[in-house]
């Protein structure tokens, strides 16, 4: 994301690039801050007897956010709101409209005071922006589940499945074979050109995956290069997750934002199974650790510290006392777990 700042007058001006930075802008806009920017308008003609649905004008508009959404299928964050300034010979101030924002569209956004972590969200944006996105193939026998690891989550893409199991001669399952892998390494080849995929994980159980390698170092060895294998105890979703838990995605990307939340969390779940002190979570015994600087890594649940202002004062003192915050998204599965303890959680430096 491209980021230019102007916050004497409250501005901060973007660029999203890619689906990764609508998902950052979802956790930065919220209610009661005007977005400004280029959009699509339905005019209508009044003067005309019949029906009439209107001509599509584009016009810069400035809407005070009332509701967005987040909507990874169509890659577009949508914002409604009143609209306060526009052509006023086209629009009517004080009505209601839908911003559609894109990859590549300016966006700039007023706030009367801007969060720390708000700006914080913005600069990792940034950063994250210059790390490439990891691909993962799960393969088992005739089943290939490919998923995207994205900064908000997991994006599932796409399953190839093949005729390999059943009776089959040695020569005829050979074949089934063979074509099974041509059609995965199709898929991986059109999957990593329109990602633009610079690292792909091959996990899954036995054989299959080595042997896939294998073929793929011989018909596309271009994208073999940038392969790496991890074992996992069974293919498809779950295999993804198995393989995203055990720190894959990290040693082929280490700036995966995914695989380091779902890391965290599992730490957090461990301590606490083990009853070792060295993890709390819910928002008041982690305030009572941090009350005793005893938080070493603070994780908050992004949709909790969208509702809830309170989650500021934690971090901020969080920070006071040299401890890391973690804002970990639940667009994905350890998001989801993080929010069932309560949407805050903390490693610990020390029992308490």
């Amino acid at each position: 994301m491209k980021v230019l700042r102007n916050l004497k007058e409250g501005k901060v001006k973007v660029v999203p690039e890619n689906l990764d930075d609508l998902w950052y802008l979802k956790g930065v806009i919220r209610e009661g801050d005007v977005v400004s920017g280029r959009t699509v308008r339905r005019i209508k003609d009044e003067e005309k007897l019949r029906a009439d649905r209107g001509e599509r004008v584009q016009v810069y508009l400035s809407l005070k956010v009332e509701d967005l959404s987040f909507h990874p299928s169509v890659t577009r964050l949508r914002i409604r709101g009143k609209i306060l300034t526009g052509p006023e010979n086209l629009v009517s101030l004080g009505s209601y409209h839908t911003m559609d924002i894109k990859p590549g569209d300016t966006v700039t956004i007023f706030k009367e005071d801007w969060r720390s972590w708000e700006l914080q969200r913005l600069k990792e944006a940034e950063k994250a922006s210059k790390a490439p996105l990891v691909l993962i193939v799960a393969l088992e026998d005739d089943e290939a589940e490919f998923a995207l690891v994205r900064r908000y989550g997991v994006d599932h893409l796409m399953r190839v499945t093949g005729h390999v199991s059943g009776k089959k001669s040695p020569g005829d399952r050979d074949s089934a074979i063979m074509d099974f892998f041509s059609k995965v390494a199709s898929g991986l080849r059109e999957a990593v050109k329109k990602h633009d995929v610079k690292a792909v994980v091959v996990c899954g159980p036995g054989f299959t995956r080595e042997d896939f390698l294998t073929f793929l170092r011989d018909k596309e060895p271009g994208i073999a290069k940038v392969c790496f294998q991890e074992g996992t105890g069974s293919g498809g979703r779950t295999g993804i997750q198995e393989a995203i838990k055990r720190g894959a995605v990290e040693r082929a990307v280490k700036e995966s934002r995914v695989s380091m939340e779902t890391r965290l969390i599992e730490d957090i779940f461990k301590e606490i199974g083990r009853d070792t002190g060295m993890a709390t979570y819910g928002p008041k015994e982690v305030k009572k650790a941090l009350d005793i600087g005893a938080v070493d890594k603070l994780l908050v649940s992004d949709e909790l510290l969208r509702k809830d202002r309170k989650m500021e004062k934690l971090m901020n003192k969080a920070k006071k006392t040299r401890g890391e915050v973690i804002i970990v998204s639940t667009e994905h599965e350890a998001g989801e777990k993080l929010m069932a303890l309560g949407g805050v959680a903390a490693l610990l430096r020390f029992r308490v």
